[in-house]
């Protein structure tokens, strides 16, 4: 252990008990993790809840004390115990970009950022915080590799003013991606992370570990869910429950024809839009490659979906398991947490950036 890893556990030790908040477009997720002893992580208690419409999309930043409220009743009906939080920022409110610096300071980089960061980050001037992160060695014109991150300052305040209204203390801010990549083997290195959530998905390019470059797709769990509720006649909550059970998009069954097929083609539709963010990156940097594509998250549920993807792709397909990195409180349900597991990816990797473990 490095001397510095070692004063901080000393004199700033980090709590084992942590909650990852994960507030999205149109539900909520919470998640305590205990990190204490020598085994993996445990999720002692859990809660995924639909926001009431009037708080979905931009309910954070316009229904702050609304969000908070509707957390606060959340946490007192779970008996939630853990007071030390990782608010988790989505992928829409966290701009994620490569670029590249001379080599310089810490201090000096910091500021070169700041001023430089108007060139990259779609937001307007003065309305967005940024961030940093040096990471590889330098390329063959002496640049160096720089992770540039951003977020609206209203999304960030409003994640602390929510956090303020709990009596909670944020051990930190994390972005979505990063969640994700903590929960993952050491073995990703270069590869797309695709992350199939409800109503969208994000596709996330990493070089030698560091995400530099991101891509939002229209395409998500319920897109799938809408296909099978239009062609079989049933409501969309019943058709995300057939599509974790059944195997359509491999179905030989006549009368399941028209669904098999809409199906595959909306899966064909996001494999196009993730070789052509690929093939895109790579025309524009000569080194770049990936070893596979991994698929996260809730909307990567429907069966079958990965072996489509691995035949249509150059690249091998991954169907992440969360469950493989951590457990579950044996009171839990095991059919319920193996339909949860993937959509709570992001409230624990954001709970153990803020807990105890080793440096």
């Amino acid at each position: 252990m490095h001397i510095k890893a070692l004063i901080n556990k000393i004199f700033y030790p980090r709590p084992e008990v942590v909650l990852g908040v994960d507030i999205g477009f149109d539900r909520v997720k919470v998640v305590q993790l205990n990190m204490k002893g020598k085994g993996m992580p445990e999720v002692t208690d859990y809660v995924l809840a639909d926001l009431p419409q009037e708080l979905r999309g931009t309910g954070l930043t316009t229904n702050t004390e609304e969000i908070a409220n509707f957390l606060s009743d959340l946490i007192k009906k779970h008996g939630f115990g853990a007071k030390d939080c990782v608010f988790s920022i989505g992928g829409r409110n966290a701009f994620v970009r490569e670029i590249v610096m001379p080599p310089m300071s810490e201090e000096e980089m910091q500021q070169a950022v700041i001023w430089d960061s108007a060139q990259y980050v779609p937001y307007e001037a003065d309305t967005y915080y940024v961030d940093f992160a040096v990471f590889g060695e330098l390329n063959e014109d002496g640049q160096q590799p720089v992770i540039l991150v951003a977020s609206p300052k209203d999304v960030i305040n409003a994640l602390l003013d929510v956090g303020d209204a709990l009596e909670l203390n944020i051990l930190k801010l994390d972005i979505d991606v990063l969640s994700w990549y903590r929960t993952m083997p050491n073995k990703y290195a270069d590869f797309i992370l695709l992350h199939l959530g409800r109503t969208y998905s994000l596709m996330t390019i990493f070089q030698k570990g560091a995400p530099v470059a991101q891509r939002s797709i229209q395409t998500g769990g319920l897109t799938f869910g809408k296909i099978i509720a239009e062609n079989m006649q049933v409501s969309v909550s019943e058709a995300m429950d057939i599509l974790r059970r059944e195997k359509l998009l491999q179905s030989e069954d006549k009368e399941k024809e028209a669904v098999r097929e809409a199906l595959r083609a909306a899966v064909s539709d996001l494999v196009k839009e993730c070789r052509r963010t690929g093939d895109y990156y790579v025309l524009n940097k000569k080194d770049a490659s990936f070893t596979n594509l991994v698929l996260v998250g809730s909307g990567a549920a429907l069966l079958g979906m990965q072996e489509i993807m691995d035949e249509q792709l150059d690249i091998k397909v991954e169907l992440f398991d969360i469950l493989k990195v951590v457990n579950f409180d044996s009171r839990f349900e095991k059919n319920k947490v193996q339909v949860n597991a993937p959509s709570l990816g992001v409230a624990i990797g954001a709970a153990m950036a803020g807990g105890s473990v080793d440096d």
